[in-house]
């Protein structure tokens, strides 16, 4: 099978996992993917606050895959066939620092929202707002 076609197949099967779990919004699997992760905003907390709880957030995230990038180093030294397969590589070489630098990224941008609410302003406190699934004053349920 040509690769081209392998790609096609498998972003057909993505596309339709989504589709398939978009379809089926209170089951655990959607829950768990489309699910707001990270802090949540306090009633009343500035903006600036909240970035840098974000950014906290974020550099646990980094933390995390800087220790797991040093395990795949220690655990390719002791076991050299490990560092041979091709899995094993592209899950240490390049996804494991993919989400690293992602994760900076995003910190990064949440110290540069903070840095500009505390400096430059405007830093509103937050306002409470229903998030979807809770119940309101609404007729809606």
């Amino acid at each position: 099978m040509p690769f081209l076609a392998r790609v096609v197949i498998f972003w057909v099967i993505v596309i339709a996992a989504i589709s398939l779990l978009r379809l089926y919004p209170h089951s655990l699997p959607a829950r768990l993917l489309f699910s707001e992760h990270g802090p949540q905003p306090r009633r009343g907390e500035p903006c600036s606050r909240y970035m840098l709880r974000r950014a906290a957030y974020w550099a646990g995230w980094v933390l995390q895959c800087a220790f797991v990038s040093g395990a795949g180093f220690v655990l390719a030294r002791q076991v050299p066939m490990l560092a041979d397969a091709l899995w094993f590589t592209v899950l240490w070489l390049v996804v494991v620092p993919a989400l690293g630098t992602i994760a900076s990224l995003a910190g990064l941008a949440a110290l540069a929202v903070c840095g500009k609410a505390k400096v430059i302003g405007p830093d509103p406190p937050h306002e409470y707002t229903l998030l979807a699934g809770q119940v309101g004053t609404s007729l809606e349920r």
